[in-house]
């Protein structure tokens, strides 16, 4: 390959000069090697089609800031229309342009002029008048010409035009190219052309390769998070009746051992709409969760509720023996995501009967101190040597061998610090171990939930459910019930306007996805006939699956609480009463 920066003269040289449409006309390396010639009293003569492609001298001799329409008067500049050398209709006489070159060359050199450029295009027009053989066979007489004379010429290839098995044919004449879009002016011989060539399609095979695998990644994300999609809706509608059916439970009088069996029911089945909404925020690329107030005691108890099996297990069945002492004693509330401190609270739990190979004692205190909240768990087993304590919090750090992933108290930290607390470990071995987890001023006096539901407010309204699935619309009817309010169920969407035209409903609950009719349809039916009508999707799918609509006043996510319920149904009342204006909103 050639350093020369720039396209020169060079007598004898049959060159090729690769080009595309796309490029447009612009100043190129031909132009500055055409204008440098006639400046140095060489000669240029042009092959061209009609008007359409005739050098705008005018516009060219300022650029080039010479006077071009001088140089042809002295025959520097040899123009020549291709449609002269036509012999019937479309036909072009190549043999006639040979010879035409000759007598022109002869004619330069018989004044003095040395150095001649021939320069034509092989383009559509030429390509569509010419059969292949005789143009290959010109190009074999024009070379011969070029070396014969002693003079340069250039053939500019328009490859958007020519087919592959023609290129290839007449490009292998060549002596050198010049791509047309290289600014460097860089000569490839026809061998270095091929290689280079190869090593661009070589790397292009790479690229697109590379494009069809990552296409197929996104296509399969895609498929995958409409599956999870589907998969979330499903089992947010077997945790609406779980949810539902358990705490309706617990608003019965019933003994305080199946109370707390309905908590545990209860409370597992809220972390598992904890983690479908995170897998659906994931899906949304939304990764930020709304914190709550909760009393630290009701996580710390919850917590400790869900392991009891545990305990009992390991004492009856093992014979390892553990003693369990709660020591609640803080009077706080914090801000805090449910699921994810619970998270943390049961991991650091099993571990601790984990670490108690024989049994042994699991305290469990929370206390305030200095406008903090405390949580500790201490165990009487194995304990840690000052090695693993510094590593505890290491991800993929574990003792359990392959039974353990060394993520759990890695993500606990991580949960820890996203509520900006803190989380200490103090071990001794043979001794036992104690967690500490310490929250910040962030803290509230305790404030019941209870006194901000406004019973009266919300009693003796009538509700329309609307659910195909029969169970999961009788869990929310159930629910209703129990804020003084009426409900009935409806599990045809296509019924709804005639159960509103036959009763009085102050609401309207639907689902959004049933068959025949979804919940978005259903809301332009009862908004166009009952505009003023309060009307409640309910979901199970993240909120990407539809779109905002002026008929929605309020979207419940399911399974929902008997608070949550109460709240939306607070709001779609005021709506009512004309104290709130129509909106849209997401609970």
């Amino acid at each position: 390959m050639s350093d020369i920066n720039e396209c020169c003269y060079q007598g004898g040289l049959f060159c090729g000069f690769i080009g595309l449409k796309s490029l447009g006309k612009s100043i190129n390396q031909f132009d500055k090697l055409a204008m440098k010639l006639v400046e140095e009293n060489g000669s240029l003569i042009y092959l061209y089609k009609g008007n359409k492609e005739k050098p705008d001298f005018e516009a060219l001799s300022k650029f080039f800031q010479m006077d071009l329409f001088e140089k042809v008067e002295n025959g520097q500049l040899i123009c020549i229309d291709i449609e002269e050398l036509l012999i019937e209709e479309d036909t072009i006489d190549l043999e006639s342009a040979i010879k035409l070159y000759e007598k022109e060359i002869d004619a330069l050199r018989e004044k003095g002029i040395e150095k001649v450029l021939i320069y034509g295009t092989r383009n559509n027009y030429i390509i569509k008048n010419c059969t292949k053989k005789g143009l290959y066979s010109y190009h074999k007489k024009l070379k011969a010409l070029c070396k014969e004379k002693n003079i340069m010429v250039i053939i500019k290839y328009i490859v958007d035009d020519l087919s592959e098995k023609e290129f290839v044919k007449l490009i292998s004449l060549h002596d050198v190219f010049v791509l047309d879009d290289d600014k460097t002016g860089k000569k490839y011989t026809y061998l270095e052309l091929i290689s280079y060539s190869l090593l661009y399609l070589s790397k292009k095979q790479q690229t697109d390769e590379e494009y069809r695998q990552e296409m197929k990644r996104i296509e399969y994300l895609k498929n995958l998070g409409e599956l999870v999609e589907g998969f979330t809706h499903d089992f947010n509608n077997l945790l609406t009746t779980i949810v539902g059916f358990s705490q309706i439970g617990l608003f019965k009088d019933i003994e305080n051992q199946l109370k707390d069996y309905l908590n545990v029911i209860y409370n597992t089945a809220m972390d598992g709409k904890a983690m479908v909404d995170k897998i659906q925020e994931f899906i949304k690329g939304n990764n930020i969760r709304e914190k709550k107030l909760h009393r630290i005691n009701d996580l710390v108890k919850s917590s400790i509720n869900m392991i009891k099996y545990k305990i009992k297990f390991n004492t009856e069945k093992l014979g390892k023996e553990i003693v369990l002492k709660e020591e609640l004693n803080s009077e706080r509330c914090i801000y805090a995501d449910e699921f994810e401190i619970r998270q943390v609270f049961l991991n650091v739990l099993l571990n601790a009967l984990a670490a108690m190979e024989d049994g042994g004692t699991l305290t469990v205190k929370t206390y305030d101190e200095n406008e903090k909240v405390y949580v500790q768990i201490t165990d009487t087993g194995v304990g840690m040597s000052e090695n693993v304590k510094r590593r505890i919090f290491d991800p993929f750090f574990t003792t359990k061998g392959k039974e353990g992933t060394g993520l759990g108290l890695n993500t606990a930290k991580k949960i820890i610090e996203n509520h900006s607390a803190d989380i200490v470990v103090d071990s001794e071995m043979g001794v036992g171990t104690t967690f500490t987890t310490i929250f910040p001023e962030n803290i509230k006096e305790i404030r019941y939930v209870e006194d901000e539901m406004n019973s009266e407010f919300i009693h003796g309204a009538k509700v329309l459910v609307v659910d195909d699935k029969y169970p999961v619309a009788k869990t929310i009817a159930e629910l209703i019930g129990l804020v003084d309010m009426s409900a009935e169920v409806e599990t045809n969407s296509e019924s709804v306007l005639s159960r509103l035209d036959e009763n009085l409903y102050d609401i309207v609950i639907c689902d959004y996805s049933m068959p025949n009719i979804n919940g978005l349809e259903v809301s332009k039916l009862v908004k166009e006939k009952y505009p003023e009508k309060p009307f409640i999707l309910l979901t199970g799918y993240s909120d990407k699956v539809y779109e905002k609509s002026n008929t929605i006043d309020y979207v419940l996510k399911k399974p929902c609480s008997v608070e949550e319920l109460a709240d939306v149904l607070g709001k779609a009342l005021n709506i009512i009463d004309g104290n709130k204006n129509k909106s849209y909103n997401v609970n």
